[in-house]
């Protein structure tokens, strides 16, 4: 086979064996020849034939001719000359093209059009595109896990130069969105049946009140209807966000509570429920029902911030509740409290997954299904890898619905500068906010990053370029986090930008799902977290499409990752098993927690219920262990709780920290043990600080206050003269107030902690607002505390407070008890 190719005033020829297989591979050519032709009397002659191969060999044309005979001909691209040639000695021969750049390394690839790459009017064969590719991502220091994107890039376009304009400094991302297009996930035609709402058999209030929402049911709805909902069925309901899920729930737990049965919605957070108790307090009050709401949360008063005691639920005909505020009540063996109870939806059951409240959850839905055993449990999730094996377990039908109920693109841009990366965060949600959908509402954006701080810099940024953004997370007060929520709704903000942290209890009706970070704190998010939060994007009743982008920075690394590499492992996942892991801790607790809420009284019950779960104890050990430290007594062959386990069950402590308090009711005073327990943790040097610092020590110093570096570099007094006086003054107070323990492992001995926590004490016993503490600590040390942390610390410290009482109770330290109800009358007040 031989290739014939014209280059200037010559033909070059290339041997290169047989033709099988020839097509898309790379060939070393036999030789490198070249003819000449002149033109004899009118007729193409061959004037000269020169072989090239280890020496330049000059040839007879009759070798050329004998050569041309014996060979398959082909021309690459038209040649009329040649042509001309071949069809005189009457040769056959076939047109081909070859991979030019090939022959710039001396190899002939023969490629086929449609599997060929176009580069500035050449075709390149695969391995030369990506070769070309590869050294692009090397020069602009990208990481080559992002090379796969570039050749499904390649591979769409069919444009090697179209693709290589991505690494252009002038590139626009905005203006070429199909090479920023990463997949997209589209919505297909339900081939479910449609069921009118008139046609439901539910009692007419009911009917009446859901026709005012629509006048069909939604696809999963149907079939969940199909499944048994009304019929009494447990069911695992799996389907995307926004597709109609929390429904099904409530089809199957209003009938009950219009005749007299109860209807207990549990979620994992206490925004969660909040926004849940005023939904349904809003929808279900005009129908003569009683709502009421159970998050375990204090009655501390507080500037901006939202009093929720626990109601009494005896007379609720629906409850809303967070897990622990719900198992409160069975480890505290007042389950009769939920009456005749019919119906629970466990929302989020993914939670199950989550390593501290996996176990919890796990337990609790247990708990509920054995002192309840005609309950109907309802399990909602739009993550779950593994539902049969959930279902399963928990004796349910499993309903999946895969479509989306709004089409979705999903983007990846990589960014060089976070400068660069909040300009398209600014141009992304402003062109996003201008575009209105069929149904009147403007496109709104949630932004995701890794911290508060950051947060606050991006809105910051997007409001100083004419978006109208909110920062939102834990720290912020609750009239805060409530004015943003009715901002985003009422269309009056742009963008929110958020932690990933409080991913699950954003509940903002997003059209587009930016994501500045791809970390949580400093982990990278799990396939899980992600799914979720890109799930946010694009409702059915507001957006026609939802639209998400990841915004990698080049070279930004966290640990081993890169960014780039992060975006890439998300991009291509999938969501992961959901799978309850028991620590020592957790597994005790779990036992104990049976036990106080009558689930077992024989320790052969509890060992049948786990018999199949990998433990980290065996469950002779779990027994001893509980009776050793006095959680449990035995007689009669029946199991019992003590005052103490019960105590420390509803306080929901490991038997560690119970033990601990147990032991220093009478060696310490109770706020000084709720502090080692419950020190205050989020708290941050300020950035004018952290700014300096970072220039004056040329690294990029942490912001949170009791981190290791952090600590180090105070108590060190690292680079302090050469701070601003204010500031240095500032830090030198810092030092003489709380570096002052002589403890050998000073500063990290946690004394600093616990002197700024009972200082902030003082400060509410003084009857200062968590605002007013929170000045007060930057105005004296340059420390940044979050008004709305310093609350949910105060909650927690309370908590803490309340274990510490209902523990000196099980001894009858009647003193204790009496100081710890004073403390936590002055914190609350």
């Amino acid at each position: 086979m031989i290739i014939l190719r014209r280059k200037k005033k010559i033909v070059e020829l290339f041997p290169i064996g047989s033709s099988k297989g020839a097509l898309n591979s790379r060939r070393k050519p036999l030789f490198h020849g070249y003819i000449k032709f002149r033109r004899v009397d009118g007729q193409l002659k061959i004037h000269k034939f020169i072989v090239k191969k280890d020496k330049e060999t000059i040839l007879p044309p009759s070798e050329a001719i004998k050569i041309l005979r014996k060979q398959n001909i082909f021309l690459v691209g038209k040649d009329p000359d040649t042509e001309e040639f071949l069809q005189s000695l009457n040769i056959k021969y076939n047109h081909t093209l070859i991979c030019r750049h090939c022959t710039f390394e001396g190899f002939i690839t023969l490629i086929q059009r449609d599997k060929s790459y176009s580069y500035h009017g050449d075709h390149l064969c695969r391995l030369c595109a990506e070769s070309e590719i590869k050294r692009e991502l090397k020069a602009h220091s990208y990481d080559l896990s992002t090379f796969s994107r570039f050749r499904k890039m390649l591979d769409e376009t069919g444009d090697l130069a179209k693709v290589l304009s991505v690494f252009d400094p002038r590139f626009d991302p905005l203006k070429h969105q199909e090479l920023t297009l990463y997949d997209k996930i589209t919505t297909k035609k339900s081939n479910v049946p449609q069921i009118r709402i008139d046609q439901l058999k539910i009692p007419e209030k009911f009917k009446k009140s859901l026709k005012t929402q629509g006048t069909h049911l939604l696809p999963v709805q149907v079939l969940a209807l199909q499944a048994g909902l009304l019929e009494e069925e447990n069911l695992l309901v799996v389907s995307a966000t926004a597709s109609g899920k929390t429904l099904i729930g409530e089809l199957a737990g209003i009938p009950h509570a219009l005749e007299g049965g109860k209807f207990l919605f549990l979620t994992p957070l206490v925004a969660l429920a909040n926004q849940k108790y005023r939904d349904f307090k809003k929808r279900y009050q005009k129908l003569g029902l009683n709502v009421s709401i159970r998050v375990g949360m204090s009655r501390i008063k507080a500037k901006e911030e939202l009093t929720l005691p626990d109601e009494k639920i005896d007379a609720a005909d629906i409850v809303v509740g967070t897990y622990e505020g719900l198992d409160f009540l069975l480890r505290a063996g007042r389950s009769s409290q939920l009456g005749n109870l019919k119906t629970v939806v466990v929302d989020e059951i993914h939670m199950l997954g989550d390593d501290e409240r996996g176990p919890r959850l796990r337990g609790l839905i247990h708990r509920l299904k054995s002192i309840f055993p005609d309950l109907q449990v309802i399990g909602l999730s739009a993550t779950v890898q593994n539902p049969q094996e959930i279902a399963t377990e928990f004796g349910m039908k499993l309903v999946q619905y895969p479509l989306r109920p709004v089409p979705l693109e999903r983007h990846l841009i990589f960014t060089r500068t976070e400068e660069e990366k909040n300009h398209l965060l600014t141009q992304l949600s402003r062109n996003e906010y201008q575009n209105r959908s069929k149904k009147g509402y403007h496109g709104q954006s949630i932004i995701f990053t890794n911290s508060r701080r950051k947060t606050h810099s991006v809105a910051d940024y997007l409001t100083r370029r004419g978006v109208k953004a909110a920062a939102y997370h834990a720290g912020l007060s609750y009239s805060k986090k409530n004015r943003i929520e009715r901002d985003f709704g009422g269309q009056k903000l742009g963008a929110v930008v958020t932690t990933a942290a409080l991913a699950a209890g954003v509940d903002f009706p997003a059209s587009q799902v930016l994501f500045e970070s791809l970390t949580m704190g400093n982990k990278t998010l799990t396939p899980n977290e992600f799914s979720q939060m890109l799930g946010r994007a694009g409702r059915p009743t507001y957006h026609d499409q939802g639209k998400v982008y990841l915004l990698p920075e080049i070279g930004r690394s966290y640990g081993d990752e890169t960014e780039e590499m992060q975006a890439m492992e998300l991009l291509s996942s999938d969501v992961e098993a959901v799978n309850v892991t028991y620590s020592e801790d957790s597994q005790v607790e779990q036992f104990l927690a049976d036990i106080c809420a009558g689930r077992a009284d024989k320790f052969s019950q509890i060992g049948q219920e786990y018999a199949n779960e990998e433990l980290p104890l065996e469950f002779e050990e779990a027994f001893n262990l509980m009776v050793d430290y006095g959680l449990v007594k035995e007689m009669d062959g029946k199991v019992t709780p003590t005052r103490y386990g019960r105590a420390v069950s509803m306080s929901f402590l490991s038997h560690f920290c119970a033990e601990y308090i147990r032991k220093n009711l009478d060696r310490m005073h109770p706020m000084d043990i709720a502090l080692k327990l419950e020190p205050f943790e989020s708290a941050y040097l300020s950035s004018r600080i952290t700014t300096q610092m970072s220039r004056i020590l040329k690294i990029n110093m942490s912001t949170r206050l009791f981190a290791d570096s952090t600590l180090d570099i105070l108590s060190s007094g690292t680079a302090l003269n050469k701070l601003e006086p204010r500031l240095r003054e500032r830090l030198m107070k810092l030092q003489m107030d709380f570096y002052t323990c002589k403890c050998k492992d000073r500063p990290f001995c946690g004394c600093f902690q616990r002197e700024l926590s009972r200082r902030m004490v003082k400060q509410r016993l003084s009857k200062r607002d968590p605002v007013d503490i929170s000045r007060k600590l930057m105005r004296d040390y340059e420390i940044h505390a979050y008004a709305g942390d310093i609350f949910s610390w105060l909650d927690s410290l309370i908590r803490m407070l309340e274990a510490v009482r209902r523990i000196a109770q099980a001894f009858g330290r009647k003193k204790v008890v009496g100081e710890c109800n004073r403390l936590i009358r002055q914190i609350e007040n």
